[in-house]
């Protein structure tokens, strides 16, 4: 009887000493600030995929570095909100970049070669979705 006594005790005291309790609101007074998204990312392209080193970037200028590792040609389009088309084409180990202001928003990246018929790159998989916040 004791023990039990003593154990209510200390779980009602223990909140007041610093302890933890199961109802007791915790408060905390330092705010952590937010996260800086990245405003540049890596694509790697390879037979037939694209492989981005993020897919969410902070909005504005963003620098889209592009690697084609793969055997055959190809190239990455990144479209801006009104149509216009960032392209890059590259030969196999080739690299290059684009830089584009982008808006918030999703933003496809694509290799459109052969676009429209059997042998589209596009339908074959190398296509990636570049969210900007």
């Amino acid at each position: 009887m004791r023990r039990l006594a003593a154990i209510l005790l200390l779980a009602t005291l223990a909140p007041a000493f610093g302890g933890s309790s199961a109802g007791a609101e915790r408060r905390h007074r330092i705010r952590l600030p937010e996260p800086q998204l990245p405003t540049g990312l890596t694509v790697d392209e390879t037979e037939f995929a694209l492989r981005p080193s993020k897919t969410v970037v902070a909005a504005g200028t963003v620098r889209v570095r592009v690697y084609n590792r793969g055997e055959d040609d190809h190239n990455l389009v990144v479209h801006e909100r009104d149509g216009t088309p960032h392209i890059v084409s590259l030969r196999p180990a080739e690299a290059g970049t684009i830089s584009v202001r982008l808006a918030p928003g999703t933003y496809s990246l694509v290799c459109n070669l052969f676009a429209g018929t059997p042998d589209s790159h596009e339908a074959k998989g190398m296509t990636t979705t570049l969210t900007v916040r």
